[in-house]
């Protein structure tokens, strides 16, 4: 497995794609094609739109899907209409000559607590495929934007078995921050997990996770995200693009590094486990 610049250019499209939340009747000339596929087996052909967000406060909040609803229309001219998140399970949009330039699922998710168990998580994600393989990575970047400004947070990414029903979170999000334990080793629980059905792949996990656990490793890994963020900040600045752009640009960065470190892993999956 090797993931290329093609995959990259791809996973930046997909996000700045979906990142847009519902904008009404503006830009209505510009909505691109859409296809829906819903829960039921059905497909409706739309305009996309945009989509709605849920709201509330902490913890309620979090055990929200990460979308509320779908705004669609029939034809561009015609009244906005809504699909609920539980009545999508895959969205593609579409450009003028209706090749398919992005797509994002419906994840239903399982997460590793603190106790290092696999528990079902209450909320759904809705994510673009970054990569294909008997493993497969979802993902994109989390933003926090004001009126005048967005600020990259940290970019989110999920795997699963191509197998399974179902992805697995290897940080949980939800809880950064509060004092859920070594994201590591629950990363690494994770990957056991959608590798489960492997034994060389769990020998292997064996080897990863004493490696984890060296200060070196630790430290290295934290002067590589240092120097990332430092590329980016120091290319936003040579190339004058501002603050927003420069956020974009290390989002990007952030996500392709985060991308080769689980494309790793996921390699010895595929190179040892041939079913």
């Amino acid at each position: 497995m090797k993931l290329k610049l093609l995959l990259f250019l791809f996973c930046a499209v997909c996000i700045k794609l979906f990142s847009q939340p519902y904008y009404g009747k503006q830009n209505t000339k510009d909505l691109p094609k859409a296809e829906f596929l819903l829960a039921n087996g059905s497909t409706v052909n739309a305009f996309f739109v945009g989509y709605t967000y849920p709201n509330g406060t902490y913890p309620g909040f979090f055990d929200k899907d990460d979308i509320y609803n779908f705004i669609y229309k029939k034809t561009k001219t015609s009244e906005d209409e809504k699909f609920g998140a539980d009545e999508v399970k895959m969205l593609k949009i579409y450009d003028e000559h209706d090749d398919v330039t992005s797509t994002i699922e419906r994840l239903d998710m399982k997460y590793i607590d603190k106790d290092g168990k696999v528990n079902d998580k209450r909320k759904r994600s809705f994510q673009p495929l970054l990569y294909d393989g008997k493993i497969q990575i979802y993902g994109s970047n989390m933003k926090m934007c004001s009126t005048v400004s967005c600020n990259y947070v940290y970019s989110q990414l999920y795997i699963r078995n191509a197998k399974d029903e179902f992805a697995v979170m290897p940080v949980d999000y939800d809880k950064l921050g509060l004092f859920a334990g070594s994201l590591y080793e629950k990363m690494v629980e994770a990957f056991r997990y959608a590798g489960r059905d492997c034994q060389e792949f769990q020998k292997y996990m064996d080897t990863f996770e004493a490696k984890i656990q060296d200060k070196e490793f630790k430290k290295t890994m934290n002067a590589k995200f240092k120097d990332i963020r430092k590329k980016a900040f120091d290319e936003g600045k040579k190339d004058k693009l501002g603050h927003n752009a420069t956020q974009e640009l290390l989002g990007d960065y952030m996500l392709q590094a985060y991308l080769e470190f689980y494309g790793g892993i996921i390699k010895e999956y595929e190179k040892n486990c041939p079913y």
